[in-house]
């Protein structure tokens, strides 16, 4: 039987997604807790996800990027009450595959999700093999970044990577060492995350938020 998980914060929504899985003939697992989610996708395969953007935990587009560290191509179905084109190229470019507009339809909402689940989304390459991979078909790469400038990028992290007890990078260290706008950095570092081909920890300062640091995932 197919499986599904639904993460959401009202369970109304999640009412509604286990009546539409039962009319579909899926088994639809549901949480509120976007933590609980990950932790249910590290002991059991999905054939999709479904998952809202507005949630107090954690929201959708760092659940994505989550999702995506964890597995690279489980189709991603964002709820949302938002149309904006802006907020679907960040979903997209996080990883997300699609997006449902609530109040959710159940027949185009079936059929949306029967695509996916028949034709889940390709896999990258593996973190060796990705720069030659994206080199060769720019069009695997996610919209708007450019081969030559994420080859330069990787580069960095893999000179990084090499040295012995290599350190962790910054987006700022690596915009300078890499000759790149920080700008421009923050995107394919964002893209490389959501592939789950960079790992990610906080730098804690003495004052503002945190600071993402990176290093090549060793996976």
């Amino acid at each position: 039987m197919t499986k599904l998980l639904a993460v959401d914060d009202d369970p109304d929504i999640l009412y509604t997604l286990s009546t539409i899985g039962d009319l579909a003939g899926w088994k639809m697992a549901t949480t509120d807790s976007p933590r609980a989610a990950l932790t249910l996708l590290r002991e059991e395969k999905f054939q999709a996800i479904i998952v809202d953007y507005h949630m107090p935990e954690m929201d959708g587009l760092a659940l994505v990027r989550a999702i995506r560290r964890l597995d690279q191509h489980v189709p991603i179905i964002v709820l949302t009450v938002d149309e904006r084109m802006a907020l679907a190229e960040r979903f997209k470019e996080a990883g997300a595959d699609d997006f449902a507009v609530k109040p959710i339809k159940a027949p185009d909402f079936i059929s949306r999700l029967n695509l996916h689940i028949a034709s889940p989304r390709p896999v990258l390459a593996t973190a060796e093999e990705f720069p030659k991979a994206w080199k060769e078909d720019p069009d695997c790469l996610p919209k708007g970044l450019s081969a030559p400038t994420m080859s330069v990028i990787v580069s960095v992290l893999e000179k990084e990577a090499q040295k012995k007890g290599p350190t962790w990078l910054g987006a700022d260290q690596i915009a300078a060492l890499a000759g790149v706008a920080y700008q421009t950095v923050w995107r394919y570092l964002d893209a490389l995350e959501s592939e789950g081909l960079v790992e990610v920890q906080l730098s804690y300062g003495k004052r503002g938020r945190p600071r993402k640091q990176y290093r090549l995932s060793s996976h």
